[in-house]
């Protein structure tokens, strides 16, 4: 019985924006509201129909609603109302994550960076997922079922189109030692240091902007959360330090003051693109 009910997603549909209405609907209201074919949905009407879980009602039109004397109506209507609000929030996604990766992932790059600090202005709700390689092939198709949820979209390294909520896994050799269990949104993740996800931003291929990555760099050293001497023997250890280090004696230049400590040596060595336009929006930003 219960495949014939719901056994397509446009029956799924069709009960769901029914049982949110307030009042019956028309067939050609459904077919716009469920975004689905007009012979699909007219199909799928006519058997919930026949398997009484709908009836129709006329009143100068044709409409359809849940039928309350169906034996299984309110158990249904209760089920249905319940799974519109199902993974639909950031603390959603993020603890099915948890609950999928155990303690075999971490969160990494913007999510870490942004850990101890309230943004300002820059915050998408973008999560890079790094999972232990050994594990990312069990663990990547569980993940990639959540991207069938209209509003979560899931990709595995690069990111095309973004959803209102999204995932992007990456596959790692080994977990970091500065990896935590910490709250982040109200739910208890395992997410890397601030400066880990610093590094990772400006040295991997993310969706994070520079703007943001810059901005988030600052408000952390503004904020005194970021542990410069851990930044510096992190990025060292990554290889990134001459990158890093161009970065922050950019930071200096253009604010005129020394904002993070760059010894003469290390400015010797400091080298790599640096976007310096972006840097004096991120300082424009948090000065406004």
């Amino acid at each position: 019985m219960l495949e014939l009910i719901l056994g397509t997603r446009t029956k799924i549909k069709i009960l769901q924006a029914l049982a949110q209405s307030s009042r019956p609907m028309t067939r050609n209201e459904l077919v716009k509201m469920t975004g689905s074919g007009l012979r699909s949905t007219y199909e799928q009407v006519e058997e919930l129909i026949g398997l009484g879980v709908l009836k129709e009602t006329v009143n100068v039109r044709i409409r359809v609603a849940l039928d309350p004397e169906f034996p299984l109506h309110d158990n249904l209507r209760d089920l249905l109302l319940s799974s519109t609000e199902y993974l639909r929030t950031q603390q959603d996604v993020l603890a099915a994550v948890d609950r999928i990766c155990g303690d075999k992932y971490y969160l990494g790059s913007f999510t870490a960076a942004r850990q101890k600090i309230t943004p300002v202005d820059y915050d998408p709700p973008v999560y890079a997922v790094n999972i232990l390689k050994d594990h990312y092939k069990h663990f990547y198709p569980r993940l990639r079922v959540l991207g069938k949820i209209a509003n979560i979209k899931v990709y595995e390294k690069n990111m095309d189109e973004a959803g209102d909520i999204t995932i992007i896994t990456y596959a790692c050799n080994s977990i970091p030692p500065d990896i935590i269990r910490t709250d982040f949104l109200g739910i208890e993740v395992w997410v890397a240091s601030v400066e880990r996800g610093i590094i990772e931003c400006l040295a991997r291929e993310t969706p994070f902007t520079l703007y943001g990555t810059y901005l988030v760099l600052l408000q952390n050293r503004l904020d005194n959360v970021l542990d410069i001497a851990y930044f510096k023997k992190l990025a060292e250890e990554e290889g990134f330090l001459s990158l890093i280090l161009a970065v922050m004696k950019k930071f200096n230049e253009i604010w005129g003051k020394r904002l993070f400590e760059v010894t003469e040596n290390e400015q010797a060595v400091a080298q790599g693109w640096v976007d310096e336009k972006e840097i004096r929006h991120a300082i424009n930003t948090v000065m406004e």
